[in-house]
């Protein structure tokens, strides 16, 4: 992982936790101090715990060696970030008028009304009923406060200004915002999802995160699903208390073994009785698979008539809805698949890696989740994603920030040379 590219966003948008005027009446230790401008343990302490909960969101563990890497980072950034306010306050450029104020306070009060209503349908998405102030506190445990918000605005309206102070008459050629595409988004994604399907999927579409870039080889697919007909339903559920009786009981097995093992018991019996529950176990699944395949042949009649109709040219669309395993389902419904995915069952993937071609359908066949016909509807491209006009913008504006913010480095460099710093690093833990 690299990084600085980790922490870089971070500590501009959200290390500032408290207004800058409100930090040195504060009584908690300085861990920076810049000229007049210091800054509290608080602050470098939420900005480094952000970083790694960001890096555990996505699945990396640092090293001891790289969270020494990243103590130290999380505070050189505050030294920028101070030098910048001297240089504003030395410029008359740190104050907000009342407008802009108002301005500030009214984006951050809509930026957190977006964040906090997509909290609530993810909340709503995954099940849980909660009410209003538990949606607030729980985004407020993660960090996620209005006056953070609040903070992250007037950090950009200080780089804007330091931009416009430093850097002025800056622009970026076609040429440069290409590169900056290439070296900032595509590049990276390519390197981490080309040969790694199931990160892609864990990271980028089961999540719904963008990816600049799609690897190769998933199909655009759309299924009928058939329920299993309620004869078949009644024996799977009559087998359910058997089930469960026999999962907890391989997982009273399979601790008595780990037990043994710490003990010094006789672990060799506790693995004898593992093994036996196990198998009784895979007995009881092995059933409820004879149970669902034997679903087939019951819904042969129906099944022969979807192909039969699609053969003859009606449209999948028109099939999903009549057959679909709710009654009347809207047509749609769109899924990517890729033969190296872990997402589907096996039998899944066996099927629709064996189509040809779009416009091919499969033989029914039979997963945990009911009867499938499956269409392989179209190829999706893959490859680098074209950007729409508004994306361009956005990047550019991106691209130029960049611009600037390197050119800013070498001011920052010269700026050290003005100020007596004083740093604390050690009091990050």
């Amino acid at each position: 992982m690299n990084m600085k590219s980790c922490i870089r966003p971070l500590a501009l948008l959200i290390c500032l936790l408290l207004p800058f005027s409100a930090l040195a009446e504060s009584t908690d230790p300085v861990i920076v101090r810049v000229g007049r401008v210091e800054y509290t343990l608080p602050l470098a302490q939420y900005s480094y715990q952000s970083n790694l909960d960001l890096m555990a969101y996505q699945g990396y563990e640092p090293t001891a060696a790289e969270k020494e890497e990243l103590r130290q980072q999380t505070v050189d950034h505050l030294v920028d970030l101070a030098l910048i306010e001297n240089k504003l306050i030395e410029r008359g450029k740190n104050d907000l008028t009342d407008a802009e104020e108002t301005l500030v306070r009214s984006y951050a009060g809509n930026v957190y009304e977006s964040l906090w209503q997509g909290f609530q349908q993810r909340v709503k998405n995954e099940g849980y009923d909660a009410s209003e102030a538990q949606i607030t506190q729980w985004l407020t445990d993660q960090g996620y406060t209005l006056d953070m918000v609040y903070q992250e605005a007037l950090v950009n309206v200080r780089y804007s200004r330091i931009f416009e102070l430093y850097c002025p008459g800056m622009a970026v050629t076609e040429e440069e915002v290409e590169a900056y595409l290439q070296d900032t988004f595509v590049g990276p994604d390519r390197e981490a999802y080309e040969n790694d399907i199931p990160r892609y999927e864990r990271e980028i579409l089961n999540t719904g995160n963008e990816s600049f870039y799609t690897p190769a080889g998933y199909r655009i697919i759309r299924q009928i699903l058939l329920p299993y007909p309620a004869s078949v339903v009644s024996e799977i559920n009559a087998l359910q208390p058997a089930l469960e009786e026999g999962a907890a009981s391989l997982e009273a097995a399979y601790n008595a073994v780990a037990d043994a093992a710490i003990q010094g018991g006789d672990v060799e019996t506790a693995r004898t009785e593992y093994e036996a529950q196990s198998a009784e176990y895979a007995s009881l699944l092995g059933k409820v698979v004879e149970l669902e395949q034997s679903a087939l042949p019951l819904v042969q009649d129906t099944t022969d008539e979807i192909i039969r109709r699609y053969v003859a040219g009606e449209s999948f669309d028109s099939l999903i809805a009549t057959y679909g395993k709710e009654a009347g389902e809207e047509a749609g419904g769109e899924l990517l698949f890729h033969p190296d995915s872990e997402s589907w069952a096996e039998a899944f993937k066996k099927q629709v890696a064996a189509l040809d071609k779009p416009g091919d359908i499969t033989e029914p066949f039979v997963t945990n989740m009911g009867i499938h016909i499956v269409l392989y509807q179209d190829d999706l491209a893959s490859g680098v994603h074209e950007l729409t006009q508004e994306e361009r913008q956005t990047l550019e504006a991106s691209a130029l920030e960049a611009k600037q913010m390197e050119k800013l480095q070498e001011f920052l460099a010269e700026w050290k040379n003005e100020y007596e710093i004083e740093t604390h690093p050690e009091l990050l833990k």
